[in-house]
């Protein structure tokens, strides 16, 4: 099968999974009840023709079958409503607020690259030596700490006790580091950004030491030495090649579910990004809010999918487009 025929499949059953999640996505949050009736609760004086108003304009008068379809071709120009509760347009409301996760996210997961490309290697070759047994064992250790309990710690740390960072938000409110908003939001991001880097580091670690340890075994790279080549060209240049293609799984749902996995580290450093507003959303039962972010973390995850089965192509000669 050629390389165009491969990605025109892949790309046919990305869609067929976007509209399949959509509608699973669709059917659950309207599962839930009425977002209008929680206005009702905290606010009894509301006339019926205020409501009947509402109704119409979030389309909640008409049948679930019409509102989906009116819903998904929204969607897909670009257009994912209102937010009942915020009453600003919520695609608006993604690019701000998810700016601010990206922020936070893309910086870790590069940093937890670099630095787990470092350690793991150099575990790797130094299989069953107390510096493997180190790494192993901090990188399972980070594996099973709680996301919310190291952030804590973080800020148990650094900033009550030692007073050296901010313990919460994208910017200080007065006293601006530097006088500068751009380091005073660079010395906010450092916890964050702390936080995320520790577990994708301690993730990717054992992921690349496990696959270099057994790439090392192999009959090419005992050729390679055999053949005279420099230790350091053979890892890097043909070893650690191999062994990072299973990394590269990992690293298309790391960047797919950024927006997923971020309610956690966001809501413990109060950080405005996605998650936090996420969390906020399903709260106050703001369906527009919750289904377009529902959607964009779907799609991200399943267009990450997608780029990495196309890299494996690229990087990979042996994969068979069967």
């Amino acid at each position: 099968m050629g390389i165009a025929r491969y990605i025109a499949r892949r790309l046919l059953l990305s869609i067929v999974l976007i509209f399949g999640v959509s509608a699973i996505i669709f059917s659950l949050i309207n599962a839930i009840g009425n977002p209008i009736e929680i206005l009702l609760a905290e606010r009894p004086g509301i006339t019926q023709e205020a409501i009947d108003a509402m109704n119409r304009y979030y389309g909640l008068d008409q049948p679930a079958i019409v509102r989906y379809f009116s819903w998904l071709g929204s969607m897909a120009l670009g257009d994912f409503g209102t937010s009942i509760m915020y009453n600003q347009p919520v695609s608006e409301m993604l690019t701000v607020w998810g700016f601010e996760t990206l922020k936070i996210q893309v910086p870790a997961i590069l940093i937890a690259l670099g630095l787990a490309t470092l350690i793991g290697v150099t575990a790797a070759l130094r299989q069953y030596s107390r510096v493997d047994f180190s790494v192993m064992s901090t990188a399972m250790l980070g594996q099973s700490l709680p996301g919310f309990f190291v952030g804590i710690l973080l800020i148990l740390i650094f900033s009550y006790w030692l007073g050296w960072m901010p313990s919460y938000g994208a910017y200080s409110t007065r006293n601006l580091l530097f006088d500068s908003m751009v380091a005073d939001g660079l010395w906010h991001m450092i916890l964050p950004v702390a936080m995320l880097a520790f577990f994708n580091t301690a993730t990717l670690t054992l992921l690349m030491r496990s696959n270099l340890v057994d790439i090392l075994r192999n009959d090419f790279i005992m050729a390679a030495r055999a053949s005279g080549l420099p230790e350091r060209r053979v890892v890097y240049r043909h070893a650690l090649r191999n062994a990072f293609i299973p990394v590269l799984t990992y690293l298309g749902i790391l960047f797919g579910l950024m927006l997923g996995t971020a309610p956690v580290t966001e809501t413990v450093f109060t950080w405005p990004g996605i998650g936090f507003l996420y969390i906020s959303a399903i709260q106050q039962l703001d369906y527009p809010v919750i289904m377009a972010v529902s959607m964009t973390i779907t799609v991200m995850l399943i267009v990450a999918t997608l780029l990495t089965d196309i890299a494996y192509v690229f990087i990979d000669p042996r994969m068979r487009l069967e």
